[in-house]
């Protein structure tokens, strides 16, 4: 989602900010293998922002926003008006006491250097907040009507940028017909750890937070391989085998940054299968 709004606002205040600072930390504590630290992060993740939670509620309808684009006018509106009703429904005193306790833990648990994380999107998770938080003086309004028509502009825009693919519910036809397609290039057989990530992903609607921590997990497993592989006497003597599996690792390093949508599935199960084959060689 393009940028949106310069107002300052309290990033410990808000939601999805908090969430996406501790998936990078939780990221980054999975590529040093540093355990204590990334359970404590799965923990907080699980405790407060599951979607039965209040700051689970509230972060669907940040997504909700901030996952949408090229919408035409009408249908940006209708779902801008329903977001901002859903979120009147949400108890403001509720938020606040969850989100200190998400703060708290992080300082105690973690440490501060959280906040600091690059969160590629911040400006306009801020714009979100800042919308949501707008309240019923005059100043209040008229700040809100700006706010929401910046967001507007952005959701119906037509961006140069390769559209971004929502984390969509799919069913058992699309699984079929998603291992069917793998199938034809790697084989009828999926591994153990593909079917575990293919039902994972089928999951994840209901439970984002439990598929980017299993991601981060699956992810920092298939970072240590390739880099055991690199010292592995047949790769260190084959320039070009040495190059593919240092593209690899970076391309792990990355997905940190990447929506987990059906592409970045594909390169994970594929990535899998690399490294089943170096394993098995």
């Amino acid at each position: 989602m393009a940028q949106m709004g310069k107002t300052k606002h309290n990033k410990k205040r808000n939601t999805a900010f908090l969430y996406e600072a501790l998936v990078r930390e939780m990221t980054k504590a999975v590529v040093s293998q540093d355990k204590e630290r990334k359970n404590n992060i799965v923990d907080i993740l699980k405790e407060s922002f599951s979607t039965n939670k209040v700051l689970g509620k509230e972060l669907k309808l940040y997504q909700a926003i901030l996952e949408s684009t090229n919408l035409d006018n009408v249908t940006a509106e209708k779902l801008l008006y329903k977001i901002r009703e859903a979120y009147s429904e949400l108890d403001e005193q509720e938020i606040y006491n969850a989100q200190s306790t998400v703060i708290n833990r992080i300082n105690k648990e973690i440490g501060s250097d959280v906040y600091n994380n690059f969160v590629p999107n911040y400006k306009s998770i801020a714009t979100v907040s800042q919308l949501f938080g707008a309240d019923s003086t005059a100043v209040g309004i008229k700040r809100g009507v700006i706010l929401e028509q910046q967001v507007l502009e952005t959701i119906t825009s037509n961006t140069t940028k390769e559209p971004k693919n929502e984390m969509k519910p799919i069913d058992n036809i699309v699984f079929k017909t998603f291992t069917s397609k793998f199938n034809e290039v790697y084989g009828e057989d999926l591994l153990s750890e593909q079917k575990e990530l293919l039902n994972r992903y089928i999951l994840s609607f209901s439970s984002d937070v439990d598929m980017k921590i299993y991601l981060n997990d699956e992810l920092g497993r298939l970072h240590t391989a390739l880099q055991e592989a690199l010292s592995a006497e047949e790769v260190k003597s084959d320039e070009s085998m040495t190059e593919s599996t240092n593209s690899v690792i970076q391309m792990i390093e990355q997905f940190r940054n990447i929506p987990v949508d059906k592409n970045l599935v594909e390169k994970v199960l594929k990535i899998q299968n690399l490294v089943h084959e170096i394993s098995v060689q």
